[in-house]
């Protein structure tokens, strides 16, 4: 957030900053219109070409502009939060220069509604553990398993790289009906002299790029559990507890792309009208591809990869854990895939998650979308409810309260058409606050096996989560609080349905 010292640079200082507390910290017309000239003075003395320069005054002028019509419509007002990050970040991709002296001004200009970068660092380090833990989870050449070219091969972005490789070029083909290792060294030219070790490593990297998949016969999935809640209400943190039961085998993160790789499951095929996913939606090849697609990335609590194990110490049958946030608007299609799925249903009250919403908006770190058509900005983040379309004039906070809101709501809808023995209830207070409890009540519900790991997990705090984008705090919601008061009339509808349910 900008504060005086951000300005104390300005010439002359004439014109101070002329928010009002309780609204968006943003520099005024005037303000934009003296840094950017300061730039654009550096930019005529600077060695660049006269195309580059008229090309970058050009980019200046023109956000200038906008800046200035974004403001008298909007002010400092959280309305227009979305329209100013979409100007940020337009500046950014036109001003991509080396040191300048003017880096300040250009500074000033860019960390404008900017988030916490301390968090940013935390992140870092632990997507880079989720990184390595994928890697431990890579499929391992299975010498006496099937393996066969994967779907429209030529279409693989990595199927390129093969043209100058002429031997893996010709391993591939011999895979063109189901073979094991054994079965194409027979085919092999005699005068490539290449010994088994060396085609293995071939075949190896033909798997590491994706051209080759084993062939396997798929495990049951018995009472797969799926943990459902608004987006940042502390899913990832159950996620994680609950994956380290021995019984339990995940894909290590969320599911977006494996089920929306399915062309029938993306929302464009229903013109991005949301997530939305029912019992309509599970056309007859859906269950075997999807549970095709989960097999080839589970992993047991040590990131050991299910088809890193020899066929013969395979399991047959497997307990199945997964979170999702889209999967809030997709649970009778789950049910309908899975008949004997049960659902955790983790809420967490609304102050804090529409604060948590907020938090991830702004730090443009979650996009689903990117270019949404109808949508004005350059991305859209979380689930993508239905009646999205509404919300192209709304602030955040709003947008934020309506994905808690519709999220729950359905959740609660389609939770109560199934037995109550197929869901479980957890409040994220609980799990916060007694989180063995807590965990033990889910341990019984799903008939999960306890463990000597489990106890040691338990016997301490949580750990934050991997998406945790700041330091947890129960008050950390109040910096949000005068917005998202605004909006709590509109959820007590809702609220008064799970007032009965959460006590």
């Amino acid at each position: 957030m900008i504060v005086s010292d951000d300005v104390s640079y300005l010439p002359n200082r004439d014109s101070q900053p002329t928010w009002k507390p309780d609204g968006l910290q943003i520099l005024t017309p005037a303000e934009i219109g003296k840094l950017t000239t300061e730039i654009l003075s550096e930019l005529e003395n600077s060695q660049i070409s006269p195309q580059e320069l008229q090309k970058l005054s050009t980019g200046i002028q023109e956000f200038r502009r906008n800046w200035e019509k974004a403001f008298s419509r909007f002010g400092n007002q959280y309305s227009g939060e979305l329209t100013y990050r979409n100007l940020i970040l337009n500046f950014e991709e036109t001003i991509r220069l080396p040191q300048l002296e003017s880096r300040n001004a250009i500074s000033t200009i860019t960390s404008m509604l900017s988030t916490s970068k301390s968090s940013s660092r935390q992140l870092s380090s632990k997507q880079l553990l989720l990184a390595r833990n994928k890697l431990k989870a890579k499929p391992q050449l299975n010498r006496n398993a099937c393996y066969q070219v994967v779907e429209n091969l030529e279409l693989q972005k990595s199927y390129q790289r093969l043209l100058t490789l002429p031997k893996h070029l010709q391993v591939l083909q011999l895979f063109k009906s189901p073979s094991t290792l054994e079965e194409i060294q027979h085919y092999l030219p005699s005068e490539w002299e290449t010994t088994e070790t060396q085609i293995a490593d071939i075949v190896q990297k033909l798997i590491d790029l994706e051209l080759l998949k084993e062939n396997f016969p798929l495990p049951k999935f018995t009472k797969p559990i799926f943990i459902v809640s608004a987006p940042r209400a502390g899913s990832t943190l159950l996620f994680e507890t609950l994956a380290q039961f021995p019984d339990l085998w995940t894909i290590g993160d969320e599911s977006h792309e494996i089920i929306e790789g399915i062309p029938e499951l993306h929302p464009a095929a229903q013109n991005f009208s949301s997530n939305r996913l029912t019992q309509d939606d599970v056309l007859p090849h859906i269950p075997t591809i999807l549970t095709e697609r989960f097999t080839r990335q589970l992993q047991d609590r040590e990131a050991q990869g299910y088809l890193n194990f020899p066929i013969n110490e395979r399991l047959p049958i497997i307990r199945f854990l997964e979170k999702t946030p889209k999967n809030a608007l997709r649970i009778p299609f789950l049910k309908t895939v899975f008949p004997e799925a049960l659902f955790v249903y983790l809420y967490r009250e609304p102050r804090e998650n529409i604060s948590s919403l907020m938090e991830g908006w702004r730090s443009q770190r979650f996009p689903s979308y990117q270019f949404l058509s109808g949508w004005p900005y350059r991305q859209w983040c979380f689930l993508l409810t239905p009646g999205w379309e509404s919300l192209q004039e709304a602030s955040i906070v709003e947008i934020a309260a309506h994905q808690w809101y519709t999220a729950n709501a359905y959740i609660l809808d389609d939770l109560e058409t199934l037995p109550q023995k197929s869901w479980h209830l957890v409040n994220y207070y609980d799990l916060i606050q007694d989180p063995k409890k807590t965990i033990s009540q889910i341990a019984e519900f799903a008939q999960l096996r306890w463990d000597k790991h489990i106890e040691e997990i338990l016997s301490q705090s949580l750990p934050v989560a991997r998406r945790t984008l700041s330091e947890p705090s129960p008050d950390k919601w109040r910096k949000n609080e005068k917005e998202i008061e605004a909006v709590l009339p509109g959820l007590e509808p809702l609220l008064t349905r799970l007032k009965n349910k959460i006590s």
